[in-house]
């Protein structure tokens, strides 16, 4: 993990530093006060997982971002929980049964840009809030499931580029908590779900990711 937050940190200096001018020139051309982006791979995991590498859902999520003033702009996500490609499989294959998930995801940031880019262009820090909700379900006996639950509170930081045509990237890393709780139904949840072990936790939380899209 340590690896990839550097990796990350180093690929924000590069963008800062490399790609200023560009950004400007862009700024220039037609000024930009929205963007829609969203990240498919999502589609393979996240953001609940177990043993902190088996994702218990995918994710499908919209990101729509907006100027508030010059300097700062608000960013709005809202997600659909799914079932994960990896999850499905592990299923009692013998009773004919698999996994299924299903919930929601909901995010909010405010960022306050810190280069001479108008916003949203830039490197930027801010507060970001998410919560995600969703139930892990026997396909056959739907009574039979975990209700989990993530809230994460980080300081975000990142850079943001967007292209003369529009196109829109956002690398964010951070720090901050997180809160996973857990609930378990009373029907043989433990013989479905018995290799999970699953536990409520409180800990620190450092993000790292990216999402692409569409500037207007």
């Amino acid at each position: 993990m340590k690896k990839s937050v550097l990796f990350l940190i180093a690929v924000l200096i590069i963008l800062t530093s490399g790609s200023k001018t560009f950004a400007q020139e862009s700024a220039a051309e037609k000024d930009y006060k929205f963007n829609i982006k969203t990240n498919p791979l999502n589609a393979l995991g996240g953001p609940l997982y177990f043993a902190w590498i088996v994702p218990l859902t995918s994710e499908y999520k919209l990101n729509f971002e907006a100027r508030t003033f010059e300097k700062q702009s608000v960013q709005l996500s809202g997600a659909f929980l799914g079932s994960s490609p990896l999850i499905t499989s592990l299923g009692d294959l013998d009773n004919d049964t698999s996994i299924v998930s299903r919930g929601f995801r909901v995010q909010f940031w405010y960022k306050f840009f810190l280069t001479d880019e108008i916003a949203p262009n830039g490197f930027y820090v801010g507060p970001h809030v998410s919560y995600a909700s969703a139930k892990v379900m026997n396909s056959v006996i739907r009574d039979n499931y975990i209700a989990a639950g993530k809230f994460q509170a980080h300081v975000a930081l990142g850079y943001q580029l967007i292209t003369k045509g529009g196109f829109a990237l956002d690398i964010f890393t951070g720090i901050g908590v997180k809160n996973k709780s857990y609930d378990f139904s009373n029907q043989g949840t433990d013989d479905f779900f018995e290799d999970f072990e699953l536990k409520n936790k409180f800990t620190v939380s450092i993000p790292f990711g990216f999402s692409f899209g569409y500037a207007f």
